[in-house]
């Protein structure tokens, strides 16, 4: 997975790299911009359409509720209606009567107990209608309260009466048995209450069947008041009871049977059920609550479409104000790139000039920002480049004359050669052999100064140089100088810049040892050894030594360098100039890590370390290291 992003990372990099200035900050607007507030937008959008969902089944819930509450009480009404007409023992004992009734009996029974039931329904409004079904043939017809039973003995519901035993039985919207007076046999809104009589128990009498409209039974689902977003209804086994004046199904673009099918596909079986069906041509919610005695769902359907609206709404409405930021951001930024790419094309073209060779020219670009900065510096360098150029045309020339100043000492020097050579034999003749081998000391000296053909020899052929020196220095100090030399063979051949040791031993020579000759012999040893990849060399003498202050002003002087007017004094009297060229020397041909280290004691010793690094001398003149 690491290696899979590192190249995708990779992949936009090279991408980005390829855009313009202008571009990679539109970019960078998006990425800083538009990204977090999408991010923002869509997370802001969600819990407020959360939210939205949240209350709109809250507020489902509570009507669902309401009706509910309605109903229990319609049903209540019912009951009673029914059990008063159960306990009524005048109307018992009136259809239970085997014999055929008299006339005048049943003028009493209907202007009391008749009277009496029908009062019932007339005192209670909600109710519709109250009929009892006698199973007595020899009951009389009273209409609109008793039937005959055999009216309703192929209904469909009669023979599941039965089996109930006299508990109460709820039936919705079925097909009227008997019509009232003025009435035709239709399928009315209506709910009916079924109860067995039986007197005395256990003997089937009849049946009471109390009735009541359905916009009474259900005040909510029946409602007239229209409302665009949401409408209660009843589903039973067999279809959606629901008021017909209001339009929700038409706003969702929906028939009451596929209505029906959308509910029973997520119906769960729970009493109380939420479902929400987003992905409709019109989204909407259903909140529902089972009626076990009835039989039925109560639901209240909830149009989502404003939901989804306001939220759809919200978060264009936001996106485009970011897509207009960024547009108007790209704009500003337009402006001032283009004004900050004006400078940097006049600095291209200047650059272009500049490759081609004219250092001349001018970057005439005067501000304080960056670009102003890097202006003044491109000036800085092409002046530091031209004072270079000039340096360097001025070094060549030097070069040229002293390479002709070379070539006229290389002519004088054999003059030079032939006469030593010529006094080291008369000297030989006459017996003054110490006269013969100093001239013969001095002619390797001469040669080895005077023969300047590279910067770098081979350590042994420095060691020679110095014996010669110590030889000539003998003569004039009676020979009180010890030379030491402990080098292995295999650094004879390293290399090393020509003239580094001589005036490091020069300089022990005149300062360190000079004064104790007369006192004790001088000694300077030389000694050499690998540290890592570089070099040591070693060189001590056991003359004076240095104060500390003198010791830390050399040192001093070595790290930091010396001024103009500091060297000149030291030339005049002598003074760690010969250490501090040669350590000048060291540093600028081999780096900065390189160099004298100097360490001393008064009236001790004087020791010098020269560290370089190790690059043997082959015999063929190459180098190995």
């Amino acid at each position: 997975m690491g290696v899979k992003w590192k190249k995708i990372f990779k992949r936009i990099g090279g991408w980005m790299s390829q855009l313009s200035l202008h571009k990679k900050l539109v970019v960078l607007y998006v990425v800083i911009i538009l990204v977090p507030i999408l991010i923002f937008t869509w997370n802001i959008s969600k819990n407020r359409f959360e939210s939205s969902i949240y209350d709109t089944k809250r507020e489902s819930e509570y009507l669902v509720e309401l009706e509910k509450m309605n109903i229990e009480e319609n049903k209540e009404k019912i009951r009673r209606t029914a059990q008063i007409v159960v306990a009524n023992q005048e109307l018992t004992e009136f259809i239970s009567q085997k014999e055929e009734q008299e006339v005048k009996q049943l003028l009493d029974f209907k202007n009391e107990t008749f009277s009496d039931v029908l009062q019932l329904k007339y005192n209670n409004p909600a109710i519709e209608d109250i009929n009892v079904y006698a199973a007595n043939d020899q009951v009389k017809e009273m209409w609109p309260l008793i039937y005959d039973e055999r009216r309703i003995e192929n209904s469909d519901w009669f023979g599941e009466l039965l089996e109930y035993e006299g508990t109460e039985m709820w039936k919705l919207n079925h097909q009227e048995d008997v019509a009232s007076e003025g009435e035709t046999l239709q399928d009315p809104q209506k709910i009916s209450l079924y109860r067995e009589l039986e007197y005395p128990k256990d003997e089937h009498l009849g049946l009471i069947k109390v009735t009541m409209l359905l916009e009474n039974f259900f005040p909510k689902v029946f409602n007239h008041v229209e409302n665009m977003e949401s409408q209660m209804f009843v589903l039973d086994a067999n279809r959606i009871h629901f008021e017909q004046s209001q339009s929700l199904l038409k706003d969702i673009k929906m028939s009451p049977k596929e209505l029906k099918e959308k509910f029973d596909q997520k119906n769960t079986g729970d009493v109380n059920q939420t479902m929400m069906f987003p992905n409709e041509e019109v989204p909407f919610l259903i909140v529902s609550s089972y009626e076990e005695d009835l039989g039925i769902h109560l639901m209240h359907v909830k149009s989502l479409e404003n939901t989804f609206m306001e939220r759809d709404q919200l978060r264009t409405m936001i996106i485009l104000g970011a897509l207009s930021l960024i547009v108007l951001l790209s704009l500003i930024t337009h402006g001032l790139v283009s004004l900050i790419l004006k400078k940097l094309h006049l600095l291209i073209e200047s650059m272009k000039k500049v490759e081609k060779g004219d250092f001349t020219v001018d970057v005439d670009i005067q501000s304080g920002d960056e670009i102003g900065r890097l202006s003044n510096h491109y000036r800085n360098m092409l002046s530091k480049i031209n004072t270079l150029i000039a340096e360097s045309v001025n070094k060549e020339a030097a070069t040229k004359e002293a390479e002709l100043h070379a070539l006229k000492m290389q002519i004088d020097s054999h003059f030079l050669y032939n006469t030593l050579e010529n006094i080291k034999m008369m000297a030989e003749i006459d017996g003054k052999y110490d006269i013969s081998d100093a001239l013969t000391s001095l002619g390797e000296m001469m040669r080895y100064n005077l023969k300047w053909k590279k910067d770098f020899v081979s350590l042994q052929e420095e060691v020679n140089h110095i014996r010669n020196y110590i030889e000539l220095m003998n003569i004039r100090l009676d020979h009180r100088l010890d030379l030491q030399i402990d080098i292995p063979p295999h650094l004879e051949g390293q290399e090393v810049l020509k003239m580094t040791f001589q005036p490091i031993v020069e300089n022990s020579v005149k300062h360190g040892l000079q004064h104790i000759l007369n006192e004790r012999k001088g000694i300077i040893s030389i000694r050499a050894y690998t540290e890592g990849k570089d070099i040591k060399v070693v060189l001590t003498d056991n003359g004076d030594g240095m104060e500390p202050g003198t010791l830390q002003n050399l040192r001093v002087s070595l790290s930091e360098g010396t001024d103009t007017a500091e060297t000149s004094k030291r030339m005049k009297t002598g003074s760690g100039i010969g250490l501090y060229n040669v350590h000048e020397r060291v540093q600028l041909y081999y780096g900065k890590e390189y160099g004298l280290t100097i360490n001393s004691k008064e009236g001790h010793y004087t020791e010098v370390i020269v560290t370089i690094p190790c690059l043997v001398i082959k015999e063929g003149g190459g180098l190995s290291a």
